[in-house]
């Protein structure tokens, strides 16, 4: 079905902890009314939501990575990368889901009927009104994300692998922003038609811009243009998409340079590591920074610095636990269960995102990217240059 080299790009693992940190620390600013008494980092992280963009535009830049070379026109290929999809994302954002409402919230029965129809079927992301019950302030992103794999075949086929595809995710990102900066109320922030966008701007950032120089100059003028279009484009109240014009190819550059990038950073093990538990790090922040609001009513004299640096670390530590016992036997069992008999490709590569094989898959996610694995089982440019 595949090529069978087997690659590793930790580089991209990491980034995705880094967009995940980020959505994580906005979360404590809006939850826990945390800043850093930094203006511009304040205002930065009171955008911080624009990094789900991060999020899909790397699943749709993985997607493409690790199915570059997968028939599509077979439905058992079709069958087989739904069934990947679901293994990585639906175990652990169902007990996430669990836990979240049998512990944290009390909510009416009209409420809980929504909740568990519109979280059974992941279709949350398309009613607006779900936003606010609890964990689908977050999980959101996972009905965004699993309307994108249903997607992806159908890109990958009908834009014949084409970087163009990303001249049409930018059209949609523009027209978008135009929409949320002459009506801020309109809600289309968690709206997965309109992610459609980041998702095929990642998929043609990866076939236009593959083997990229990272130069070190390009790469931090990109950051830089990111993390101030956050802060000053970013407008608040759910309408963090007023700079999804520059935000989206903007991402798909980072993303791009990150991918060849040697970096030290970028290859620390930590920092992987991190990247690999990135998906359930997403999900389980909502039950720690649960714990983290509790923290203040029965601490009310404790450093609220010091009660977000325990609420992330809580949350690694469930998140890890949920990654080994959780996550990866979930899915591994899925996979064994009721995936093909064929032999299977390997391709670990890190995770929002996966490949076509029973390792795990890269979780775009997330932060969501829950998706994809950066560990990837296609050809890959070897020629690299030093950030």
């Amino acid at each position: 079905m595949t090529s069978k080299t087997n690659v590793t790009i930790p580089s991209l693992t990491s980034f995705r902890f880094i967009t995940a940190l980020v959505v994580f620390l906005f979360h404590c600013r809006i939850h826990l009314n945390w800043e850093t008494g930094i203006d511009i980092f304040d205002r930065f992280i009171n955008h911080g939501a624009v990094f789900m963009t991060g999020f899909f535009v790397l699943s749709g830049f993985i997607m493409a990575h690790v199915y570059a070379f997968t028939d599509f026109t077979k439905i058992s290929n079709i069958r087989s990368f739904y069934l990947k999809r679901f293994a990585k994302i639906y175990p652990t954002y169902a007990l996430t889901t669990i836990i979240y409402f049998a512990f944290f919230r009390d909510y009416s029965l009209p409420q809980y009927t929504r909740i568990l129809v519109n979280d059974l079927f992941l279709v949350q992301g398309f009613f607006p009104s779900m936003f606010k019950l609890g964990i689908n302030g977050g999980t959101w992103s996972l009905s965004v994300e699993m309307f994108l794999y249903l997607l992806f075949p159908f890109i990958l086929l009908l834009s014949e692998k084409s970087p163009r595809i990303a001249i049409a995710g930018i059209v949609i990102a523009v027209l978008t922003s135009i929409n949320v900066q002459l009506d801020r109320t309109d809600p289309v922030y968690a709206n997965p038609v309109f992610r459609i966008a980041d998702f095929t701007c990642g998929v043609g950032c990866y076939f236009g811009l593959r083997g990229l120089a990272s130069r070190r100059g390009l790469h931090l003028l990109v950051i830089l243009l990111i993390f101030f279009a956050a802060a000053y484009l970013g407008s608040g109240k759910y309408s963090y998409m007023r700079g999804q014009f520059l935000i989206v190819p903007l991402f798909g550059i980072w993303i791009a340079l990150v991918r060849y990038s040697t970096s030290a950073f970028y290859q620390n093990r930590i920092l992987v590591y991190l990247g690999l538990i990135s998906y359930s790090f997403y999900l389980w922040q909502f039950a720690a920074i649960e714990l983290g609001k509790r923290m203040i009513v029965w601490l009310p004299t404790l450093e609220l610095h010091l009660i977000v640096l325990i609420v992330f670390a809580v949350n690694v530590a469930i998140s890890a636990l949920s990654y080994h016992f959780v996550e990866e036997r979930s899915r591994k069992w899925i996979l064994r269960r009721f995936g093909s008999r064929e032999p299977s490709v390997s391709t670990h590569a890190h995770t929002p995102p996966e490949t076509d094989s029973s390792h795990p898959a890269l979780t775009p996610g997330v932060p969501c990217n829950p998706d994809i694995e950066v560990l990837s089982n296609l050809p890959v440019h070897r020629k690299q240059s030093r950030d």
